[in-house]
Parts: C-alpha cells; structure tokens; sequence
C-alpha cells in the first residue's frame, strides 16, 4: 500500500497494486483450461476473453478491444464525487467490484471503503510529498526517518499524539519510542 502510494505522488498513474490504478485490465485470471478472465475478481462468463489454447495468444486477448474496454470502464464509471474528490490520484475508486454504494448524491458505484481510503491517504499525505521531493532531489526516501525525527523532537510530552488517537503523546506512541530506546540500552541485539 505505501509502494503504490508513494508511486502515485511520484505522478505514476498505473504503478502498485491493480486497485488504486487509474484503470484496469492487466490483472488478468487464466484458468487451467485456457480460459481467460478480465480480471480474477470477474471469472464469470460475461467476462470470458477466450481460450489461448484456440488460436489466439494471451497477448492479443489482454490487448483486444474488448479487454481494453473493460479496464477504461474503471475510470468512466466513477461517480461524480469520485471525481471530484482530493485524493482519487491516489485511490482511483478503488477496485470496481467493491463500488456498491450510493454516494450522498444518489449516484451508484461509490466503493465500500472510500471514508477508510480517504482517511489513509490524507493521512499519508505529507510523508509521502517529503519523499517524493527527496528522491526527486536523487537522495534516498530514508531521509523521511530524519524528518519524523525531527517533528518528534519538538513535540512536547503532554501534546496530543499525531496518530489523532486523543491521547497524550507520553501515553501513545511516545511511550512506544521511549520503551524502544529502554531496550536499545538494555539488551542490545545478539549477533547472528
């Protein structure tokens, strides 16, 4: 998920995982008969490509037409609030077997998990522009460390933790980074 969506910041529409492409249509199901399948989400006759072992070659039943049409349906079918939405560079709707609620407008085909996707990728989204802008500038997205380093070192004990958990940060994940250190100290890793 953090691959794909650091694909995407990076301005790559069809890199990661099928799911949060912009369309569809490469992730395809063949079966141990030769038959091939849209997608293994849709192994359904409705959705038979053919059979390679009837003349034509995978290559040409994933590039056919109808194949080809099948994916772009992913991004003509969204809804209008899809479309309008911050963060669908980044989910694209999500995968269109799972967009079977009504949006607040009455339109069909809005995904199941679009409030949890909305919330991950606005969560995501100001480590993933820090690494985007360092490999941008050719150093290592690692640097993304220093920058919550950083961040953390200036957040004072009793400020509320960043996780939005409503906890202090001492009592959240501070306590976490605070019992690694402990353990750093104590017993420091065997060798291997």
């Amino acid at each position: 998920m953090f691959d794909t969506s650091l694909a995407h910041w990076m301005g790559m529409d069809q890199a990661g995982m099928c799911v949060h492409a912009r369309t569809c249509g490469d992730a395809v199901a063949l079966e141990h008969t030769g038959d091939l399948y849209s997608c293994d989400h849709y192994v359904d006759p409705d959705y038979l490509l053919g059979n390679i072992t009837q003349g034509r070659t995978l290559l040409q039943l994933v590039d056919s037409p109808r194949q080809r049409a099948f994916g772009q349906a992913k991004a003509d079918t969204l809804p209008a609030y899809c479309r309008r939405c911050d963060v669908r560079f980044a989910c694209n709707g999500g995968c269109p077997k799972d967009r079977f609620l009504t949006t607040e407008d009455g339109e069909h085909g809005l995904h199941y998990l679009c409030d949890g996707y909305q919330l991950f990728f606005r969560h995501v989204d100001e480590p993933m522009r820090v690494m985007r802008d360092l490999l941008l500038s050719g150093r290592d997205a690692t640097g993304l460390r220093d920058w919550y380093a950083a961040g953390g070192a200036k957040r004072a004990r009793n400020d509320l933790c960043s996780c939005a958990s409503g906890r202090k940060w001492k009592e959240c994940h501070g306590a976490r980074i605070t019992n690694i250190q402990r353990m750093d100290i104590a017993s420091p890793p065997p060798d291997l």
